[in-house]
C-alpha cells in the first residue's frame, strides 16, 4: 500500500460539498458526439439521472451539470442554480441513435464516430465520494477535480512510452463482436484512459516486484479480476449504488456514459484491488477452513465447516506422479481431444465446463484480460507468449472464422470420446449447459450418445448472480447440470407416451422447488428446464424408445416438448385462452407458476420504482 497504493490514491482525491477532505469511489463521464447539421457538441446522455434511493433521486441538469436531489421522480424537475426544467428519464442517446438539443436532428452514433476518425471524446461531469466525516456523497466535478485528472494526464504522457500497459491490437478477422472496433477503438488500451492506465501500469510494475512467486500470482489474479470494472465500458447501476462489471454482460457493449472506478479503493465501492485482493484472501482462506453454506427450514443460510479438511496440492509432471502422491495436482494447457498422458479407465470423474455452440465466444473475452496477464507471465509460462489468446484448434462454432457447427460437433466429440475412456466404468461425467435453441440441445444430445454416454440426472441451478445482466427479463437464468454416465444404462421404461410424463413431473418439481427457494421463472427458464429433461429420459431410454411402436428420434422428441413450452408460454398470458390441444395438467400447472413468479417480479419492481 506504501508503493502502488499511496501512488494511486492520489489522483482520486477531492473535497466533500463541506469542504472537508474526501476520496473519490467513481467519476462519472459522458461521451461526446458533434451534430452532423449545425456543428453543435452533444453529450449524449440517455438519462440524467445518477441515484434513486429510499425516495430520494440524484439527477443532474442537462445544461449546467449541477447535482440535484429530489423527493422521488420528478418529470419537471428544476435546476436551481440555472432555472433549466427537464424531464431526468429523457435524455438525448438511445439504441444507438442520439439528436441534437441544438437543432433537434437525430443520427447514428456509429455515423458521429466515422466523422470523429476514432472514438467519441468523453467529458468528465461529475463524481461519487466518501467523507470520512459525511459519508458517501455525490457532487459536480469543480475546477480542482479537472486539474487533478490533468495531472494525472501529464504523468501518463511523460511515461507513455514505458509504462506496462496492453499495446495489443484488437484482432478484427473473424471477430464475432465488431462493436469495440466500429465504435472507433483499436487497440485494448483504448479501453481505458489516461489515469486508468497510469493506475493499472504502476499497481503491475509492484506486483511483479514481488520475489515470491506464489504471492506474485496470487496478487495477479487479483489484478487480472480488477481489470473488469476499472476500464471505460463500465456502467453505474443507479438503484444499486455501484459500478457495474464490463464482462457482467459477456460481451463488448459500449456505452454512453462510462463511470471510471477507483483502481485502489474506499471504504465503500466495488471492483477496486483492495476489494479484488480481499475476495482471493477469502478464497485461501476457503481453502484452509472448507465449508458448506446450508440452508435452515426457513431458508436462512448459514455456513458449516467440512472438519479438518484442508484444499492444497504440490504440482507434478506426470499422471504416474499424480497417483502416487497425496495431495497433488497435474495441470496442463493443452487441447482435450487428445488425453494421451491419461491411462484407460483410471479417472472417477471429469468436471468440465465447453462451449455453448456460438453463444459465447471465449477468446474474444479472454484477450482483454489476457493481454495485460502476458506483460507479467509471457517469460515465465510458453502458453503466454502468444500475443493473443486465440489457438486454432479452440472448439467453437464461429462461421466468420470457418469453424462450422461440423468443426464444432467433430471437435467436442473427440473430447467426449477421450473422456469416455479415460473414465472409469463407473465414473461421472459432469457439465452445464443451456441454450435457447432447439438444435443445440438435439446438438449436445446426439453428441454424448455418440460417443458413448447417457445422462442419469439434470439438477438445475442459478446461472448467474440475481443482479447481473443476464439475469435480465427474456434471458436464460438457470443452468442443467448435465450429469453423464456411461452407456447402457439399467433404465427399462421404453415407452415415449409414459416418458412425456415424467418429463412434465420432473420439470414441475423443479420448478416448484425454484418457487419455492424465492427465485423468479419465465418461459425461457421453463424451456431449459423442459429441454434438459427431455434428453435425460430420452438419452436413458435409447436406442428402444418407441411411440405407439415406431422409433422416435431425438429430434422429434425434443420437437414435441417445445410444443408443450409453447403452449405454457401462451398458458402463462391471460389473454391467450384458445386451447390448441388438449394437453396435461402438468403443463396447466407450469404456466401457474410462470404467472405467479410474474407477478412476484411486477410487485418487486413496484417497489423499487418507490424507493
Amino acid at each position: 500500500e506504501k508503493g502502488a497504493g499511496s501512488f494511486i490514491k492520489q489522483y482520486y482525491r477531492t473535497r466533500c460539498p463541506k469542504g472537508h477532505d474526501a476520496e473519490v469511489m467513481y467519476f462519472f463521464w459522458v461521451k461526446v458526439a458533434k451534430c452532423n447539421y449545425c456543428g453543435s457538441r452533444v453529450r449524449l446522455f440517455p438519462n440524467y439521472e445518477l441515484s434513486r434511493r429510499n425516495h430520494i433521486n440524484i439527477v443532474l441538469c442537462p445544461k449546467c451539470s449541477q447535482i440535484i436531489e429530489t423527493v422521488g421522480y420528478d418529470s419537471k424537475t428544476l435546476c436551481p442554480e440555472c432555472g433549466q426544467i427537464f424531464d431526468p428519464r429523457k435524455g438525448v442517446a438511445s439504441k444507438g441513435i442520439f439528436y441534437c438539443y441544438e437543432c433537434g436532428k437525430e443520427q447514428r452514433i456509429l455515423g458521429a464516430v466515422n466523422e470523429n476518425g476514432g472514438h467519441l471524446d468523453e467529458e468528465l461531469y461529475g463524481l461519487e465520494g466518501y467523507c470520512n466525516l459525511c459519508g458517501r456523497f455525490f457532487k459536480r466535478v469543480d475546477s480542482d477535480d479537472l486539474a487533478l485528472l490533468e495531472k494525472a494526464k501529464e504523468a501518463f504522457n511523460k511515461r507513455k512510452d514505458e509504462l506496462l500497459i496492453s499495446h495489443q491490437k484488437i484482432p478484427t478477422e473473424g471477430r464475432s463482436d465488431p462493436r469495440p472496433v466500429n465504435h472507433g477503438y483499436t487497440h485494448f488500451k483504448d479501453l481505458f484512459n489516461e489515469r486508468q492506465l497510469l493506475c493499472l501500469s504502476n499497481l503491475l510494475e509492484d506486483i511483479l516486484k514481488i520475489q515470491d512467486i506464489n504471492i506474485r500470482e496470487l496478487m495477479l489474479v487479483a489484478f487480472s479480476d480488477c481489470l473488469d470494472s476499472n476500464n471505460m465500458f463500465c456502467k453505474y447501476e443507479i438503484e444499486w449504488h455501484k459500478i457495474s462489471l464490463f464482462f457482467g454482460l459477456h460481451a463488448y457493449h459500449p456505452i454512453e456514459r462510462p463511470t471510471e472506478n477507483n483502481v485502489w479503493g474506499t471504504e465503500y465501492g466495488r471492483g477496486t484491488f483492495t476489494k479484488c485482493f480481499e475476495k482471493v484472501r477469502r478464497a485461501k482462506l476457503f481453502c484452509k477452513k472448507p465449508y458448506e453454506r446450508l440452508s435452515t427450514s426457513d431458508h436462512k443460510r448459514f455456513s458449516k465447516h467440512t472438519g479438518d479438511e484442508c484444499i492444497e496440492g504440490s504440482l507434478v509432471q506426470s499422471f504416474a506422479e499424480l497417483r502416487k502422491t497425496d495431495r497433488a495436482a497435474l495441470l496442463r494447457c493443452d487441447t482435450a481431444e487428445d488425453l494421451f498422458f491419461i491411462p484407460d479407465k483410471s479417472v472417477d470423474a471429469v468436471i468440465t465446463d465447453p462451449p455453448y455452440f456460438d453463444n459465447i465466444q471465449y477468446s474474444e473475452l479472454a484477450d482483454f484480460f489476457y493481454t495485460w496477464l502476458r506483460l507479467g507471465l509471457k517469460d515465465l509460462y510458453p502458453w503466454f507468449t502468444p500475443e493473443l489468446s486465440n489457438r486454432p484448434h479452440e472448439i467453437v462454432q464461429n462461421e466468420k472464422m470457418g469453424k462450422t457447427i461440423e468443426f464444432f460437433n467433430e471437435g467436442l466429440k473427440k473430447v467426449l470420446n477421450e473422456c469416455h475412456r479415460v473414465l472409469k466404468d463407473e465414473g461421472l461425467l459432469i457439465f452445464t449447459f443451456h441454450h435457447n435453441k432447439l438444435w443445440a440441445w438435439e446438438g449436445i444430445g446426439k453428441i454424448l450418445l455418440d460417443a458413448g454416454f447417457y445422462i442419469s440426472a439434470t439438477p438445475i441451478v442459478r446461472s448467474e448472480g440475481k443482479s447481473g445482466f443476464h439475469s435480465s427479463k427474456g434471458n436464460i437464468r438457470y443452468d442443467c447440470i448435465l450429469v453423464c454416465r456411461k452407456r447402457p444404462s439399467t433404465w427399462v421404461n421404453d415407452n415415449w407416451v409414459s416418458l412425456k410424463e415424467l418429463i412434465l413431473k420432473d420439470t414441475v418439481s423443479w420448478t416448484k422447488h425454484t418457487l419455492e427457494s424465492g427465485m423468479l421463472i419465465t418461459e425461457v427458464d421453463i424451456f431449459t428446464i423442459l429441454m434438459g429433461k427431455t434428453i435425460e429420459y430420452y438419452t436413458k431410454a435409447f436406442p428402444g424408445l418407441k411411440c405407439h411402436n415406431e422409433p422416435i428420434t431425438l429430434a422429434e422428441a425434443l420437437h414435441e416438448m417445445k410444443d408443450f413450452s409453447a403452449y405454457i408460454s401462451e398458458r402463462a398470458h391471460p389473454e391467450q385462452l384458445m386451447l390448441r390441444k388438449s394437453y396435461t395438467k402438468k403443463a396447466e400447472q407450469l404456466a401457474l407458476f410462470i404467472k405467479e413468479s410474474k407477478e412476484r417480479y411486477e410487485v418487486k419492481k413496484h417497489i423499487r420504482r418507490n424507493d
